[in-house]
């Protein structure tokens, strides 16, 4: 065990320690521009999942269905934002999808682009409520479970639309951790104009 990591069972304790709060902008709705990324907005239609953390099973949930939508699509163009390392971050799109495949992959470590979409830190019932743990359970029973994780379990995930003109299309911030995106609302409104 490498000095300062506390691990249990190969859990990194470390991911259930709420992160220090960081200045975060409001949640763009449809219509306004999107919030700067990493790399140009416009030109193509996007669809881009900020996902909770490396590990997370409503995580592993969103990337395989990103992944699967991203094989199959030519006219949309799909981005996954981590907060993890990308060493981490790549060795679990390995673990869940065989790879990142035809999902863009983005680095956020700072969580900096996440709280300019608007995407912050949740509370202890966001992901351990009632419906939280209840859809946990529920994507046990197809086989997806909590992974090895890396990150933090307090930042809130989102997904969003985003059209060739760089213009929000559609949104889901989940009011839980358990409720996951409509891929297919989003690819459609970001092929919409």
């Amino acid at each position: 065990m490498r000095p300062g990591r506390v691990v249990s069972r190969g859990i990194d304790l470390r991911t259930f320690v709420p992160p220090r709060p960081t200045a975060v902008a409001e949640v763009p709705r449809p219509g306004q521009k999107a919030p700067p990324l990493d790399r140009a907005l416009g030109g193509r239609p996007l669809v881009v999942a900020f996902l909770r953390h490396v590990g997370c099973p409503f995580a592993e949930a969103t990337f395989s269905e990103l992944s699967q939508r991203a094989a199959g699509e030519d006219h949309v163009h799909f981005i996954a934002v981590s907060h993890a390392s990308p060493a981490a971050t790549r060795e679990w799109c390995s673990a869940v999808a065989g790879g990142p495949g035809a999902v863009e992959l983005v680095f956020d470590e700072q969580r900096s682009i996440y709280a300019a979409w608007g995407l912050g830190r949740s509370s202890l019932a966001h992901f351990m409520g009632t419906r939280s743990l209840r859809a946990v359970a529920d994507l046990g029973r197809k086989g997806v479970r909590n992974r090895h994780p890396s990150g933090t379990r307090w930042q809130t995930a989102g997904t969003f639309a985003v059209d060739a003109a760089g213009v929000i299309r559609w949104v889901h911030v989940p009011e839980h951790a358990g409720s996951l995106p409509d891929l297919d609302a989003a690819a459609l409104a970001a092929r919409a104009r």
